[in-house]
């Protein structure tokens, strides 16, 4: 007998701290998304390097402070030759179409936002398919609702802010039960 599909989940133990708790009905989604997160500030800390992001900061700041706002396209495009596969290349591709929609102001906050949002969704995705392999189709799909509903909450420009300004942790960590009185919420 197994423990559940998330056990075996090609996945970093974070993700799968996120599956077990989507998969097991007593915890609420509020629950489910307190560990999303630190799943997403683990990606973070694992792809993107600080000179990155203080490269973009810099360059985005540099342009929202100049009263001739010029094409950042040439210049986002320029950091694309230091960017790693991943996460960095997908805050710039977001970057980048930012700042071609005219977006001022913020440009490197919402696209870091974005790229989490992005990164939450194949997180869920592949959390899904592990489960459609290992478990049931229902299971599956209830374990793919729960963890969008939490992800559909959640705030991201405030992690991206946190990204950006060099606080890579979250001020706060999930709490954790430890006696009767903090059991389920009624």
């Amino acid at each position: 007998m197994s423990d559940g599909p998330h056990r075996s989940l090609p996945m970093r133990r974070p993700w799968k701290t996120v599956a077990e708790y989507a998969d097991n009905a007593a915890f609420e989604v509020e629950e489910i998304r307190e560990f999303i997160l630190p799943a997403l500030e683990n990606d973070c800390q694992r792809e993107i390097r600080r000179e990155f992001l203080d490269d973009l900061r810099k360059v985005c700041a540099d342009q929202e402070a100049s009263l001739f706002k010029t094409n950042m396209r040439p210049v986002l495009e320029g950091l694309r030759r230091t960017a790693n596969v991943g996460m960095e290349c997908l805050v710039l591709d977001h970057a980048i179409h930012v700042a071609a929609n005219g977006t001022s102001g913020r440009v490197a906050e919402k696209a870091v936002g974005q790229a989490l949002n992005d990164r939450g969704a194949s997180g869920i995705k592949q959390v899904e398919e592990h489960y459609l392999r290992k478990s049931s189709a229902k299971r599956a799909h209830n374990v793919r609702d729960r963890m969008e509903q939490a992800v559909t909450g959640t705030d991201f420009e405030s992690m991206a802010r946190r990204l950006l300004d060099g606080r890579q942790k979250s001020a706060r960590k999930p709490s954790k039960r430890q006696g009767l009185d903090d059991g389920v919420k009624l």
